[in-house]
């Protein structure tokens, strides 16, 4: 295809550039040719990236079989002049790609970002008769389209385009604003270029860094700070502000000094000009001239060497309006496996982010304007680096498998073919997906109703004579007890083929019970699974899965059958059951969240029998291995560690002989 990009670019800073950038090439590697027109020189201090000659290189390439060429506004000058004076960029946007098209056409015009390059790509799919993909991401999509002088007209362009890429809530409102829903596809995600965002590669050179910057004439005053190589460092980049823990940093760095720790902050950030002159100011006033550098934005493949140069790299937004904002920092820190220190609410924004625990593969922190916390946090990562690395390697290692499922770039492949042919489209709508997935994990007996289904009774109704079903939580108990009912008079009348379906809706009742179990315990009072490390120490070391006691989770169940459950996993119902025995693990709820029940093997069940918090991680594993003579696969103590980071086990100190006061509390 010959795509034509309508979006922010290089040197325009943050993720929605960096996704153009990375989709453009992504896309060229496979064989298109990506045409990008940009505003992006247009970009001034401080949203600007500071971009050397091997760096506006970068920006096009040719590949085997595609290519990436760029066409860039010109800045504003006299002969665009009109009263009052801005930048016509949607005039100048739709009007260069309109030209391209007419030197060589486009199969179809993709714009990330409805405010200018959605309104642009729209009228140069107007002019040239191409269809349009208009992409929303955070802001525009919770922000600006609420403004009342621009949603008439958002609404008129996701209206107008052939597909309109959304996801979440953003889905509903599209669709409420009369979008239709087989024209909204998903975003598929995006995959962080993992060979660039690794732990291998070079250090950000801060004193070719500070020659380079104050060269640059578009960025002003770019580099601030008395800070010198050699010392080691905390990192934070991005945007300044209140909301991004900016200030609260600054005092968290200025505890730190005074306990004597040789560390200083590399903020690889900038914000309005009040904002950033209210930053330089704060960090004098609190001694931290010379333990603070701020550095211009750099090309996002130069990050990498920003975020291997730090011991810890903070990323701390907190109270961000748009809830589904979700920035891409947490990731590209995670991937470069550096320790990251991250706002609850940012870990919470990551996909399995229960996977990530607060001590193990990152520190997170509720609230980052207790600076007691946030400089406690830091303090023991200056103190303990070995400890802070041993969290990094971790954190990649979750980083790396939350990317294994993403199929980028081949799901937006896939939309833009199918817009430029004027095709469905042939994935699912993201919405309707999301309230299915929600419809079905409240549903417990989706093998009962097929078994309901399949002898001829109704979900949820019995006999003539029977009593109808309570309203209330223990309903769907109810009806499938009344569907186990069926089957067995069916069975006891002569149906005996249908004896493996009694299996199907014992086993789905049994699991129901067990959740219902789960829900009312009141064994401990954890339930964020980001704080399941129960240790004195800050951070989980290297080995430290031995020396701490294994605690079940106190809302999960085991369940044992004496018949294989797997066979009931297949899309149609059993017509036999084999001999188990088998075991299911059922969760109470988290919260308002259900947690699908998890089949497992013998192994792990026993496990979780032993981990009753009074024996270490080691005392099990050695139990285990003088009673498994399998010298193949994982060690029982690596199981131990892999059942921690699922979230079936908590890890705290072992018990002292006096009592159990070390247990999480």
């Amino acid at each position: 295809m010959r795509i034509c990009i309508i979006g922010k670019f290089p040197p325009i800073q943050g993720g929605v550039s960096a996704q153009t950038y990375w989709s453009a090439h992504a896309l060229a590697r496979r064989g298109h040719d990506v045409h990008v027109v940009t505003n992006a020189k247009e970009a001034v201090a401080p949203y600007r990236m500071h971009m050397r000659a091997e760096d506006w290189d970068r920006c096009e390439a040719v590949y085997a079989g595609g290519s990436v060429s760029v066409q860039w506004t010109d800045p504003i000058d006299q002969s665009q002049a009109h009263i009052p004076l801005n930048s016509p960029v949607v005039t100048k946007l739709a009007t260069l790609a309109a030209h391209a098209h007419a030197a060589r056409p486009f199969d179809v015009i993709f714009s990330h970002y409805l405010e200018p390059y959605g309104v642009a790509g729209h009228l140069a799919a107007q002019m040239t008769g191409v269809p349009h993909v208009v992409r929303m991401a955070g802001s525009d999509a919770g922000r600006l389209w609420q403004h009342p002088q621009f949603e008439l007209l958002y609404d008129h362009v996701l209206r107008s385009a052939e597909v309109v890429i959304a996801a979440g809530a953003v889905v509903k409102r599209a669709v409420e604003r009369g979008i239709a829903a087989d024209r909204i596809a998903p975003a598929g995600g995006f995959a962080i270029p993992e060979h660039l965002f690794a732990p291998e590669g070079p250090l950000l050179d801060i004193t070719a860094l500070r020659a380079t910057a104050r060269t640059d004439p578009q960025l002003g005053d770019p580099v601030w700070g008395g800070f010198m190589e050699g010392r080691p460092c905390i990192g934070v980049y991005g945007k300044l502000g209140e909301r991004k823990g900016s200030f609260a940093l600054l005092a968290a760095m200025q505890r730190l000094m005074e306990a004597g720790l040789d560390v200083s902050l590399v903020a690889l950030a900038h914000g309005r000009p009040t904002v950033q002159s209210r930053f330089r100011t704060h960090a004098a006033a609190l001694g931290l001239a010379d333990r603070v550098l701020q550095i211009p934005f750099l090309p996002h493949w130069r990050v990498p060497e920003f975020l291997r140069s730090c011991l810890a790299v903070c990323c701390l937004e907190q109270g961000f309006p748009i809830e589904f904002h979700a920035p891409m920092t947490p990731r590209e820190v995670l991937l470069s496996g550096t320790c990251l220190v991250a706002s609850t609410e940012l870990i919470r924004k990551l996909r399995s982010y229960e996977r990530l625990p607060h001590g193990y593969g990152c520190m997170a922190i509720e609230d980052v304007n207790d600076i007691d916390a946030l400089s406690e946090a830091l303090a023991a990562i200056v103190r303990d680096p070995k400890a802070a690395r041993a969290i990094g390697r971790r954190g990649r290692q979750f980083a790396l498998e939350l990317q294994r499922d993403i199929t980028f770039p081949q799901t937006l492949e896939r939309t833009l073919a199918a817009a430029a042919a004027r095709q469905k489209i042939s994935h699912p709508t993201p919405g309707l997906a999301v309230s299915v997935a929600t419809h079905a994990g409240a549903n417990r007996f989706p093998l009962t109703q097929l078994v309901a289904a399949a002898i001829g009774v109704s979900f949820g109704s019995g006999g003539e004579n029977d009593a109808p079903i309570p309203v209330g939580p223990a309903s769907d108990v109810v009806a499938a007890e009344r569907v186990l009912d069926a089957v067995e008079r069916s069975i006891a009348d002569g149906r005996t083929a249908i004896g493996p379906l009694a299996a199907v809706v014992r086993t789905e009742i049994a699991v129901a019970a067990a959740e219902d179990e789960g829900n009312n315990t009141t064994d401990l009072a954890v339930s964020d699974p980001l704080f399941r490390l129960g240790s004195r120490t800050w951070a989980l070391p290297e080995d430290g899965v031995a020396a701490l006691a294994p605690v079940r989770n106190p809302r999960l169940r085991i369940l044992k059958f004496d018949h294989e459950v797997r066979d009931f996993l297949g899309a149609e119902l059993p017509t036999m059951t084999r001999l188990g025995p088998s075991y299911i693990v059922a969760y109470g709820r988290c919260g308002d969240k259900r947690r699908e029940p998890l089949i497992v093997d013998g192994l792990t069940a026993h496990i979780l029998t032993l981990s009753d918090g009074r024996r270490s991680a080691a005392e099990i594993a050695r139990e285990l291995d003088r009673e498994s003579n399998c010298s193949t696969g994982p060690t029982s103590l690596e199981w131990i560690e892999h059942l921690f980071v699922c979230g079936l086990i908590w890890l705290c100190d072992k018990p002292t002989e006096t009592g159990t006061e070390n247990l999480v509390e």
